[in-house]
């Protein structure tokens, strides 16, 4: 099968498992709001025999008991075998997502109450499919305020000479 053909269908059917991974994760919880499903997706061409990434991460802000809330992201990845691949080699030098709980007052612009940073290189590199949720620290409900999460991931893939990458991911609806 042509290689490009192979990589074309390995994509589709990342982007549909991706979906349905999405869908499940947001009807388990109505208490949180998420990006959709497409709006944070990335394909990484890698160099040499090593497959790309594809990647998925939607934002969320979720309601927590207790008058709590806080942000969401998580980061979903496949590298897609086509047989020639080089499935073992290290695929990140780094690869870092900063998680933010945003508020506004209505009409206002976006304030950071809490952010986490989490460190997802060891992980990304060990498994051909995974997914890592990334949390903020909760904080105190105030209903006159409208809430989001967002995140920024930062990544450096070996052996392309690039360096750093920053991707700001499309943040979460507004939650009242």
């Amino acid at each position: 099968m042509n290689k490009n053909l192979f990589r074309a269908s390995a994509v589709a059917a990342a982007a549909v498992a991706f979906s349905g991974i999405i869908s499940v994760s947001q009807s388990a919880s109505a208490a949180q709001t998420c990006s959709s499903a497409t709006a944070n997706g990335w394909v990484n061409s890698m160099p040499g025999v090593i497959p790309e990434a594809q990647l998925h991460a939607p934002t969320c802000v979720e309601a927590l008991p207790d008058n709590k809330v806080r942000g969401k992201v998580t980061v979903n990845w496949a590298f897609i075998n086509d047989g020639q691949s080089d499935m073992t080699s290290k695929r990140y030098t780094s690869f870092k997502v900063t998680t933010r709980l945003e508020s506004r007052v209505p009409g206002g612009t976006d304030a950071a109450v809490t952010t986490k940073t989490c460190d997802l290189t060891a992980n990304i590199n060990s498994v051909t499919e995974g997914k890592f949720t990334c949390l903020t620290p909760s904080a105190t409900l105030d209903p006159n305020k409208q809430w989001s999460g967002d995140a920024t991931v930062v990544f450096d893939i070996e052996g392309d000479n690039k360096g750093p990458v920053t991707w700001q991911l499309t943040g979460s609806p507004l939650m009242s």
